[in-house]
């Protein structure tokens, strides 16, 4: 999905685009497949999405304008798109988004793979974004056990991205472009259209979960992250933020032996050996933050029983540390 967005929105060889480096290693790598170079930003201090501050920042700093495009001052390359993140659901400003991409020309192809559901402002997120790009995938919210969708507003772009995700085919073996068989296939649709029939039961569940944990990490005083106002989102997983990351993998480590598995999360892009030479900004609150969030179960099919003993254990081994 967001490969088809970045080719059919307009990218060239080596654009640039502005996403977190906080970020699973797909939202780069689509942009690289499709000839883009990213550039990769910082998370807002006390939550786990883009600072937008800091990208207006750079962008007024580190940028030219030559005719109807904004060019980076060092590297020359053009800027073609800016691509929040929706991380485990939580939604950035898409206001202050949009103006940032209108001032500087920007398109906006969102990362929405962790934010089915989600709203802003009571409006669907493609009132926001050129693209929103949706995952499927067997561990999301809501599964087709793979695949996913893109949300649009232009229907140009619709027909667009749909040639290019059917090798370009416009008649009877006759291809305008050069494309891809990107189509879910007809047994993970089937399994997806089920899912939608029970989508508001599923988004009600997960919201049940979601306000169990986030009173037990209240109680307690563990550290977490929460929705900006104005939002409307399934988490995706409920996790809260460790002391530091020893006290974290001892954390692990005990709860393992009562079968409860909890989990690392997301090691930012700018850390991966194959990301290390693309452009990068400050990344003082991503440092301060990935090696410390603790990934909590968080199925739509956990029982309240369960829910109870992981809460326990997890109360337990913390004050212990």
């Amino acid at each position: 999905a967001l490969y088809l967005s970045f080719k059919a929105l307009g990218i060239k060889e080596n654009d640039l685009v502005i996403m977190p480096s906080y970020s699973f290693i797909a939202t780069a790598t689509a942009a690289i497949h499709a000839g883009g170079s990213p550039w990769f930003v910082d998370i807002e201090k006390n939550y786990l999405t883009l600072d937008l501050n800091q990208v207006a920042k750079i962008l007024q700093k580190n940028t030219f304008k030559k005719g109807k495009y904004y060019f980076h001052k060092k590297t020359k390359q053009r800027l073609f798109a800016i691509c929040p993140v929706y991380t485990l659901g939580f939604l950035p400003d898409l206001i202050k988004i949009k103006k940032i991409a209108e001032k500087f020309n920007l398109k906006i192809i969102a990362d929405a793979a962790c934010a089915l559901g989600a709203k802003f402002k009571k409006n669907e997120l493609a009132k926001y974004n050129d693209a929103v790009c949706y995952s499927f995938n067997g561990n999301k919210s809501f599964t087709a056990g793979g695949g996913g969708a893109i949300s649009l507003n232009n229907k140009k772009i619709k027909d667009k991205l749909f040639l290019y995700s059917t090798n370009g085919k416009v008649g009877d073996y006759l291809h305008k472009y050069i494309g891809h068989n990107f189509r879910i296939t007809g047994l993970h649709a089937a399994l997806g259209l089920g899912q939608l029939s029970n989508f508001s039961k599923i988004k009600k569940r997960r919201k049940k979960i979601q306000k169990q944990y986030i009173s037990f990490f209240q109680k307690n005083s563990l550290k977490t992250f929460y929705a900006k106002k104005d939002t409307d989102i399934i988490q995706w997983f409920n996790f809260f933020v460790c002391k530091n990351p020893k006290e974290k993998e001892k954390i692990i480590k005990k709860m393992n032996k009562f079968r409860i598995n909890l989990k690392n999360f997301w090691r930012p892009l700018h850390l991966q050996p194959c990301l290390k030479d693309y452009l990068k900004t400050d990344l003082i609150n991503t440092s301060q933050v990935w090696n410390k969030i603790l990934v909590l179960p968080s199925s739509n099919n956990i029982k309240l029983k369960d829910l109870k003993f992981i809460k326990k254990k997890t109360f337990i081994l913390n004050l212990s540390q």
